[in-house]
């Protein structure tokens, strides 16, 4: 009988090693999948991210020698003898003289660039060609040809070279007179840097005009890849030739009609990626095989001193048991129940556990009455109290825990249970005959004499009277919400539930509030204003309003202070960003410091409404005020260059001097105050249509640069805009 009793227990035995093995192979098998079916796929795909990357860089460069060109157009078209020549028809301005001063402008222009080789200005109306070498008549064959649309890059073939030109179009006199503006790029002067390659030729590039004419990095040896990137739209594809895999990308410039093509062969990476996945498949085989003796080995080492702990148990009794333990699991587990039932050492885990689960699970009877007659409490008093007791230090919980047991030694009319439920939270579960108030008194002195005499700081959140225990958890939840009171309270102070409190509309705090804090500012009244903000967050404090939305009252106040000082013409420190202004008020960890922050906005804006600015200059309030009328469209910098007839690189400098912003920047902060606005104001509004309005194409664009701003998205903004009022 003995023997077949430890035959069975044994089972137990096999049973977790077959459980371990089918485990470990099942395991073994999902990584050895996963690394064969992913492993090309994620190199590629960060291949594919990071050459993308890189095309973008190259792009960028591209643009900004296109720039570079077109800058010096307009400087060309500076010169009084070019703008002469272009904006009459008199032969007077066609003089000789004249034109020789053309022609040695146009050489000083070549030989202070290293990007163009020659200038050729034409005037249709004359019929002449103006070189940097001489005066010529036109031929009217290529005008037909080259010059049908407004500002693009040509591919001429001249005495058997290839040369790339830069056409502008220019209309002086609009319907009237056309002139041509062509300058002929130097291509290696051009190209340098902007065209990615190895060594190893898995990586080339080329250079294409708008209709896929190739400039320079063709590659004879594979004209159907080349005709496949002509083809292309942009972006990213996969292309087989000749038994070979390549990744062709393309990117159109933005400024001109010139767009980089890159080939990548990629037909050597997938071959030795599947050597890779062949090697994975049999290593997997042999760590299986390994595995599976290590854990016999192991399963037996750690099953032996269980299986002597178990033969020991069997002898011992189990009060109140009927059945057979089947393995050593059970008997372990009913010995660990007769522990927890009679065993005084096992006193503090049951206790811990059993107040956990009444308080946060659903309450159960028999498990209250089992604590009562472990601690012998009777609990049969008239009301039940929940308090929750808060420590900034693990070492003060178990001093304040004999402090409380004692109080309910030495108070007649109060019984108690305590237990700590997390290393700085001590709960508490009382039950009495004293009265509310009372029972609040006694709590206070406990905690003044821990904080005098032991010198334990803590946070005290007591709940209100009840009868029914059943109602625990519901009211612990409670509590842990009263707890956020600390944010109006602060820390190591009293807090008790009291009755609800009347909702305050975000309304009339903009209508009183915003209104006289804005009048006092603009009437640099520093200490009124400092004294109604200290008001406002006397009041916000009696009342106990919502907290993220007390954060949110403030933000938009301090918003609201920083945008009439623009407004007036100061200027603020850079830390008074609206993004970083919102970061800090919502990181406030309480009432006191989100009055400091809000302070010290205020101040510095008395300061600063009085100090008006010195005024732009005329060109760029121009564009100022060309953007403001204007950003509800695609603008770019050449659209607001040309609105105030400067060039794009002279009105760039002057306007970073002067505003502190790049046109850009300035252009996209306009759009993100509308945006906000729009966002606040009309709710009705879809974040497409604000994306719209405000002359973003790409929605996406849009919410990329709001979440920039304002740390999230325009739904989420709008959401926490919601839940505030």
């Amino acid at each position: 009988m003995r023997g077949q009793q430890k035959a069975a227990k044994s089972r137990v035995f096999y049973q977790l090693y077959i459980v371990n093995i089918v485990i470990t192979v099942v395991f073994i098998c999902m990584i050895a999948a996963v690394c064969s079916i992913f492993s090309t796929s994620l190199i590629l795909k960060h291949m594919t991210e990071f050459n993308e990357s890189m095309l973008e860089e190259k792009r960028q460069s591209l643009d900004e020698r296109v720039r570079q060109l077109d800058e010096t157009v307009y400087l060309i078209l500076g010169d009084r003898n070019v703008f002469n020549l272009i904006m009459t028809r008199e032969a007077y301005n066609g003089r000789p003289m004249a034109l020789l001063n053309i022609i040695r402008h146009f050489q000083n222009v070549c030989s202070s660039s290293s990007l163009i080789m020659g200038v050729e200005l034409i005037d249709l109306q004359r019929g002449i060609s103006v070189t940097e070498k001489a005066k010529t008549t036109i031929q009217a064959d290529r005008l037909n040809v080259e010059f049908s649309s407004k500002s693009l890059f040509l591919i001429r073939e001249q005495e058997g070279e290839r040369h790339l030109e830069l056409v502008q179009r220019l209309e002086p006199i609009q319907g009237e007179k056309t002139v041509y503006m062509i300058l002929t790029v130097d291509l290696d002067a051009f190209t340098d840097n902007i065209l990615m390659g190895n060594e190893a030729g898995m990586v080339r590039s080329c250079l294409m005009v708008e209709d896929g004419g190739i400039i320079i990095g063709g590659d004879s040896r594979q004209p159907d890849v080349d005709e496949q990137l002509m083809g292309q739209e942009a972006g990213v594809e996969h292309f087989e030739s000749q038994g070979h895999l390549f990744m062709l990308y393309k990117k159109q410039s933005e400024s001109s009609n010139l767009t980089i093509g890159t080939v990548q062969d990629y037909t050597y990476l997938t071959r030795e990626s599947s050597k890779v996945r062949q090697k994975i498949i049999l290593v997997s085989l042999l760590v299986i095989a390994a595995a599976s003796v290590i854990i016999y080995g192991f399963s037996l080492y750690f099953y032996r001193p269980l299986n002597r702990l178990g033969s020991k148990l069997a002898i011992m009794t189990v009060r109140d048991e009927p059945h057979m333990a089947k393995n050593e699991y059970m008997l372990i587990e009913d010995v660990v129940k007769e522990l927890q039932t009679d065993k005084e050492y096992g006193l503090p885990s049951v206790v811990r556990d059993s107040v956990r689960k009444l308080v946060t699970e659903v309450f159960d009877q028999e498990r209250f009455g089992h604590l009562k007659r472990l601690l012998r409490q009777n609990m049969d008093f008239a009301w039940y109290v929940l308090m929750i007791v808060e420590f900034d230090d693990e070492a003060d919980r178990f001093q304040a825990q004999s402090a409380w047991q004692r109080l309910v030694g030495d108070e007649r009319q109060i019984d108690g249970i305590i237990a700590g439920l997390t290393q700085t939270r001590l709960v508490g579960i009382f039950n009495t005959d004293l009265g509310y108030e009372e029972f609040l008194g006694l709590a206070e002195q406990q905690k003044r004499e821990l904080e005098e005499c032991e010198g334990i700081l803590c946070t005290c959140c007591v709940s209100q009277e009840f009868q029914n225990p059943e109602n625990m958890s519901l009211i612990y939840s409670s509590m842990l919400r009263t707890l956020e009171k600390t944010f109006f309270k602060g820390k190591n102070t009293l807090i008790y539930e009291t009755a609800p409190t009347a909702d305050y509309k975000e309304e009339y705090y903009k209508k009183e509030t915003e209104k006289q804090l804005n009048q006092l500012v603009r009437e640099g009244k520093e200490e009124e204003a400092v004294e109604a903000l200290h008001s406002l967050t006397r009041e916000l404090c009696a009342k106990e309003t919502d907290i993220q939305y007390t954060r949110f009252l403030y933000f938009q106040i301090c918003s609201k202070l920083i945008e009439n000082v623009m407004e007036l013409g100061g200027r603020l420190p850079g830390e008074y960003h609206e993004r970083a202004v919102f970061q800090k008020i919502f990181q406030a960890r309480d009432l006191m410091e989100l009055e400091q922050i809000s302070e010290k906005i205020l101040i510095t804006c008395v300061e600063k409404s009085g100090k008006k600015e010195q005024s732009y200059s005329p060109n760029v309030e121009r564009a100022i005020a060309f953007i403001m009328s204007n950003y509800g469209r695609d603008l770019s910098l050449d659209d607001v260059a040309g609105n105030v007839f400067l060039s794009a690189g002279y009105l760039s400098i002057i306007f970073k001097e002067e505003t502190g912003y790049t046109v850009l920047e300035y252009i996209t902060y306009i759009r993100m105050q509308k945006a906000k606005e729009l966002i606040l104001q009309v709710p009705a509004l879809k974040v497409k249509d604000i994306a719209e309005r405000l002359g973003y194409n790409n929605v996406q664009s849009f919410i990329r640069y709001f979440k920039k701003y304002y740390g999230e998205t325009p739904v989420a903004f709008r959401k926490k805009t919601d839940n505030k009022n």
